[in-house]
């Protein structure tokens, strides 16, 4: 076991709740003792985990002082924060000053695709950043890789509204990428960081998935299951390139991309770390998605 006592979590958006809730069944079974968020206001949305045991600290993530005291006495950091440049680019003094408080371990805001790839771009440029400065700081990380998430991708706002019967794919939909939903992902990482020794988590890349298939495999799938036929479009290459050369906070066309030449994909069938949890048990993608 890691010996890991005191968990300390930035940001509680997409994937942040479900961690803090694993977290919070080990504390309430007297395996930990203490989980915190750091938080920028201390919002009533909140109060549910205030309620379960939390400790809500309001921090001001560009002061120093304010990190160094919110993190202190902590084991592990995990930082949750958005894709947003200012919120990635603020882990860099977080890293700082959990290094000065004498944190022992950063998890580094991942949970996605997989950023450790050569010349990286946007967003994934951005959180290979937070990789480098926690070697230069020897503050050793895990970073967790899980493809997108099956609760997060299939909304209109992506171009893949199943409900609607129109969805999207990016060049011609036969790539694969791995797919996991944030309640697995919560599972899983409150797993191994309480029950692996820290020498399998320091400096640690985990890779895992529940499932991986290209678009095209689920639109049929869906079809199959549901009965809907779907209105499938797909962006060429150069339509998105063309999309983010225009506008490049395109997120949905940044995803499209990527996806079309498998950039979900976590790694190779023997790189996956789902073995490290036996019991782990994912949702499938139609647990999730076709029901």
């Amino acid at each position: 076991m890691s010996g890991f006592k005191n968990f300390t979590i930035a940001g509680s958006g997409v994937v942040g709740d479900y961690i803090i809730r694993e977290l919070l069944k080990l504390k309430e079974e007297g395996k930990i003792d203490k989980v915190t968020i750091l938080t920028r206001s201390d919002s009533s949305s909140l109060d549910q985990h205030r309620a379960s045991g939390v400790t809500i600290t309001v921090v001001n993530y560009g002061s120093a002082e304010s990190l160094k005291n919110a993190v202190t006495g902590s084991d592990v950091v995990i930082s949750t924060v958005g894709h947003g440049a200012v919120a990635l680019q603020a882990q860099h003094l977080l890293a700082e000053q959990a290094k000065a408080a004498g944190v022992k371990l950063f998890v580094p805001s991942e949970f996605g695709h997989t950023t450790d790839r050569e010349n990286p771009k946007d967003v994934f440029a951005l959180k290979q950043s937070v990789h480098h400065k926690l070697k230069e700081l020897d503050l050793p990380y895990s970073l967790f890789f899980t493809g997108p998430h099956l609760n997060y991708v299939f909304v209109p706002a992506i171009g893949l509204d199943l409900k609607s019967g129109n969805v999207t794919a990016g060049l011609d939909g036969n790539a694969l990428n791995s797919f996991t939903a944030q309640s697995d992902i919560g599972r899983f990482v409150a797993y191994v960081l309480t029950q692996l020794p820290r020498s399998k988590l320091e400096w640690r890349t985990f890779r895992i998935e529940a499932e991986r298939k290209s678009f095209n495999q689920i639109f049929k799938e869906y079809e199959e299951k549901t009965g809907t036929k779907l209105n499938v479009t797909y962006r060429s290459e150069s339509e998105l390139k063309a999309a983010l050369k225009k506008n490049p906070a395109d997120f949905a066309a940044i995803l499209q991309l990527d996806w079309g030449h498998s950039g979900g994909l976590v790694g190779r069938l023997d790189q996956l770390s789902v073995s490290e949890y036996p019991d782990w048990n994912p949702k499938s993608i139609a647990d999730v998605v076709y029901s």
